[in-house]
């Protein structure tokens, strides 16, 4: 079932286009790494589908509509978005940051009932984080910051996540963890799921499919096996021929 759709869009800031001729599909089940050099439009990109900047120009459509034609709230119960910034209250507990993720649901006062508490709970323990429930989330270390994050996303129970940069801050069992639990999501909930990363290895031994963005090449998107074999990955990253040798040992 295809979730998100762009056709002929353009991203950019100030009417200043960063990347353009963009025309993908995101579908249900799938988990698509958006991965490019720094400074691409990685955030940018992100930044769009999540309204906080307008498309230089194209369109996107979300279950079939255009995305500018929902409501802040309807976008809220299908897209749950996981970008850089973190909350910066003091006293802000990480049941508090993961209940935020509840609010498309909780009504005017922003009351929870039983059924909000326990995606909350459920979410945390996913993520591997519930022991952390009654901290202050300013006083936990980036990693742990970054997966209450993600615990967040996971709770406003949205049929696609978007997350940028979800690696960053976590040690390496963090990643490989967090990866497979992206592939549960996936496989067994039927979330489209889309994130940024920098690390090329592990995207490419646990996804599929990869969407390439870099300045002054045109926006790549395919199966990873593919990209690896066509040496696409390589001209986009500038890779020598021995990385790009052990790739293609190591992955396929």
């Amino acid at each position: 079932m295809e979730i998100l759709k762009t056709s002929s869009l353009s991203i950019g800031y100030d009417n200043k286009t960063v990347v353009s001729d963009i025309n993908v599909t995101l579908n249900e089940g799938d988990i698509i790494a958006l991965v490019g050099p720094n400074g691409a439009g990685k955030s940018t990109l992100f930044k769009t589908f999540s309204t906080h900047i307008k498309p230089v120009g194209g369109k996107i459509e979300l279950f079939g509509k255009d995305l500018m034609s929902y409501s802040p709230k309807e976008r809220a119960k299908l897209l749950g978005i996981v970008l850089t910034e973190r909350p910066d209250d003091m006293f802000l507990k990480v049941f508090d940051v993961v209940a935020a993720g509840r609010y498309p649901y909780t009504g005017m006062f922003g009351k929870l009932n039983e059924k909000d508490e326990n995606e909350i709970k459920v979410s945390l323990e996913l993520v591997g984080v519930n022991n952390l429930i009654d901290r202050v989330f300013n006083t936990l270390s980036d990693g742990e910051k970054q997966k209450v994050m993600i615990a967040k996303a996971i709770a406003q129970n949205t049929p696609i996540i978007m997350l940028d940069e979800p690696t960053a801050f976590l040690d390496y069992p963090s990643k490989i963890e967090l990866f497979s639990l992206l592939k549960r999501l996936a496989k067994e909930q039927k979330k489209a799921i889309l994130f940024s990363s920098h690390d090329l290895e592990l995207l490419l031994r646990y996804t599929d499919n990869l969407w390439i963005i870099a300045k002054n090449k045109p926006f790549a998107a395919g199966q990873s096996s593919e990209l690896l074999k066509q040496g696409t990955i390589q001209k986009y990253f500038g890779l020598k021929d021995a990385d790009n040798d052990y790739l293609l040992k190591e992955i396929l």
